[in-house]
């Protein structure tokens, strides 16, 4: 029973154990458990923190783009006016492309074969003895050996010089090509340089395309625009593709809501977001027009003309629509005088007298300055032989009745009541018209010169008399030649429009159907005297003085002491002599071979175009010749500007009043002042002139 009993205590004594193992280990597995939910507890927290700030991140980046964003478009003026915009046409030369030779395998001569390989080792020991006859054919096998290995060598070795010479021949085939092609474009960009220098429209628009397409836009701003230029008027002409309002951001800020986990918007208001769009595209036509009279070194342009237009569809309607929503006119002087860096650009637009959309959200339109379509490429100044089998009617050959029947037809088929009233004394007409529009209609003053040269800033204040006289509410000048920058200065603000000979050519086309040209007949001479503007008074040049001439074309006016008195002038190269007795322009040959240079002799005047003259002429000299006495001249530019020089003879019968030259790509004036007491004669032995 003793044993029994002991048996039972210790199986309750195990069971016991047992038991407090298992209790144990429960609480151990339960603190285990507690442990590992407090560590998920705590890891969730830490993640659900670590993904906050990574939206809050996210926002604040989205915050960071909206701020870089907005101050992107409010310094698109500032950020490119230390820009040099001047684009060095040597770019555009390509390299020859010329990789350096490598025939590869070609190029590395295979080692010849080594006799003592093919040959057995020399005689030694008892072989001397017993093993001469065997060792001697294996020498003589050996040899043949290596004779046959030396020939095949030889063979290998002549087909790669053979292959090598080809390689060779064909990559200096490349090469010449190659260099042939870069000789080509480059010879291209020489004649292009020539062309810009010389004023040719179609290289002085290319030339800004370029500079244009150099300079960095913001991103969704489109980089379209197109271009031409008027050297009548030295005028430059772009139609700029505008960004719609869609590039100025609508938000104000994000915010990142973590009850929703969702980010929010916060609107700016409509205001903001128009009055910042309009300053976007004031900023762009400013930055435009800055870059373009930066980039013209060679000084053609006095004028641009800015028509910023933009392509979107209209709202109510669906329909595509380009209105312009700013247009302006301004010179290189004015725009020079502004301080672009401290300026409001609507406020400076307003300044230059531009027409700015009354709300360019809504895209209500402005009336351009110039219509671009209204820069005809056909408007020529000089005769072409050719032109004699153009079957367009020459606006310059007709007769002054049928240039004001023209003219009469041309705007009563724009809707205007014509009345001719009487012919000018001109050659133009006098013709009053009725707008029957209510409101915006009323009498107009039309009068039209044909010109060959431009129109002087005296027809326009003419106009404005006449129109005040007439009590009418508009004035229309039309012309066929161009105008200067006074004239169009006198007409800002006032109610005159100024047509030029290629806006001439467009209505004709557009409105009447004819399809004209202007061309001056030989012998042409505008039928009025007053044929330049001239805002200001000439500034005086004394003798050795120099001046820098801005406009491709001047007249040179003289004023002689006797009727015996002749103006003459001298193409001269750069060894200062003439290229032929051609280049010796008086009264019996008065024009240039190139028709650059034309003397007057019944308007005492030297008419030079610049941009015409030939590459290989570096002076013209200004020159009279008479008997001795004090002559005054007046070079008058294209753009207005004037410079009075003064020259005395007391024994001298010719004088070298004034020379033209070329200077760093564009032309001086230089008051020159000396003369010649044996006449001709010592002008001609100065300048290789054959006088007989």
């Amino acid at each position: 029973m003793a044993t029994v009993a002991r048996m039972q205590r210790e199986a309750e004594s195990a069971a016991a154990a047992r038991r407090r193992a298992e209790a144990a280990a429960q609480r151990e597995a339960a603190r285990a458990r507690a442990a590992y939910e407090r560590a998920r507890a705590a890891d969730e927290k830490e993640r659900k923190r670590l993904y906050v700030e990574s939206r809050m991140a996210e926002v604040a980046a989205q915050n960071e783009s909206l701020a870089q964003r907005l101050e992107e478009l409010d310094s698109i003026l500032v950020s490119g006016l230390r820009t040099d915009t001047r684009f060095d046409l040597e770019r555009l030369k390509e390299k020859p492309n010329v990789k350096p030779f490598d025939p590869g395998p070609a190029s590395r001569p295979e080692t010849p074969p080594l006799q003592e390989a093919f040959l057995p080792p020399p005689q030694t020991g008892m072989s001397k003895l017993f093993g001469g006859a065997r060792h001697e054919e294996q020498v003589r096998q050996g040899q043949l050996n290596y004779q046959r290995a030396y020939a095949e060598h030889a063979q290998r070795e002549q087909a790669r010089q053979a292959t090598l010479s080809r390689l060779q021949q064909e990559h200096s085939r490349r090469t010449d090509e190659a260099r042939e092609r870069a000789r080509r474009q480059h010879a291209e960009v020489e004649a292009f340089k020539r062309d810009l220098a010389e004023g040719r429209p179609d290289a002085v628009a290319a030339y800004f395309d370029l500079v244009l397409n150099t300079v960095p836009l913001p991103d969704g701003f489109p980089a379209k625009w197109r271009m031409a230029y008027v050297p009548e008027s030295a005028q430059l002409v772009v139609e700029y593709e505008l960004p719609t309002i869609e590039v100025v951001p609508t938000v104000k800020a994000y915010r990142y809501v973590k009850t929703s986990d969702s980010v929010t918007e916060t609107k700016r208001p409509a205001t903001q977001v128009k009055s910042q769009y309009t300053s976007v595209i004031s900023q762009v036509a400013l930055r435009v027009v800055r870059d373009l009279f930066e980039a013209d070194a060679t000084g053609h342009v006095t004028t641009v003309v800015f028509n910023g237009m933009v392509d979107t569809v209209d709202a109510a309607t669906g329909r595509a629509v380009r209105p312009c929503l700013l247009t302006l006119r301004t010179t290189r002087e004015v725009f020079s005088e502004l301080d672009l860096a401290r300026v409001e650009p609507a406020a400076c637009l307003k300044h230059l007298g531009a027409g700015v959309s009354r709300n360019s959200a809504e895209l209500s339109p402005v009336r351009p300055v110039l219509e671009f379509s209204m820069v005809d490429p056909r408007f020529v100044e000089e005769t072409d032989i050719l032109g004699e089998l153009d079957e367009r009617p020459n606006l310059l050959e007709m007769s002054p009745t049928e240039f004001e029947g023209l003219i009469q037809n041309l705007f009563a088929r724009m809707g205007l009541e014509t009345r001719q009233t009487r012919p000018s004394r001109d050659g133009g007409v006098d013709c009053v018209a009725y707008d029957p529009r209510p409101i915006m209609g009323g009498k107009v003053v039309i009068q039209a010169k044909r010109y060959r040269n431009t129109v002087g800033v005296s027809a326009v204040r003419d106009l404005y008399g006449t129109l005040q006289n007439e009590g009418a509410s508009k004035g229309i000048l039309v012309t066929t030649s161009g105008y200067g920058q006074a004239s169009f200065d006198f007409a800002k603000n006032k109610p005159i429009e100024l047509l030029d000979g290629a806006n001439l050519l467009y209505l004709l086309k557009e409105h009447a159907g004819v399809e004209a040209r202007i061309e001056a007949p030989k012998g042409w001479r505008d039928p009025d005297l007053d044929r330049a503007d001239s805002a200001a008074p000439p500034s005086p040049l004394r003798a050795g003085a120099n001046v820098k001439i801005s406009s491709p074309a001047v007249v040179c006016a003289f004023a002689l002491p006797s009727p015996d008195h002749d103006p003459c002038a001298l193409l001269l190269n750069p060894d200062r002599k003439v290229r032929s007795d051609a280049d010796f322009i008086f009264y019996n040959q008065p024009v240039s071979a190139d028709g650059a240079v034309e003397v007057d002799t019944a308007a005492r005047q030297v008419r030079v175009d610049l941009a015409r003259l030939a590459t290989d002429v570096s002076t013209v000299l200004l020159v009279t010749s008479g008997p001795p006495g004090g002559v005054r001249l007046t070079v008058t530019e294209r753009s207005g500007t004037a410079h009075a020089l003064a020259a005395d003879a007391t024994t001298e019968t010719v004088l070298v009043c004034a020379e033209i030259y070329r200077r760093q790509g564009g032309w001086r004036l230089r008051a020159v002042g000396h003369g010649y007491a044996d006449g001709l004669a010592g002008l001609a032995r100065d300048h290789g002139v054959v006088i007989e």
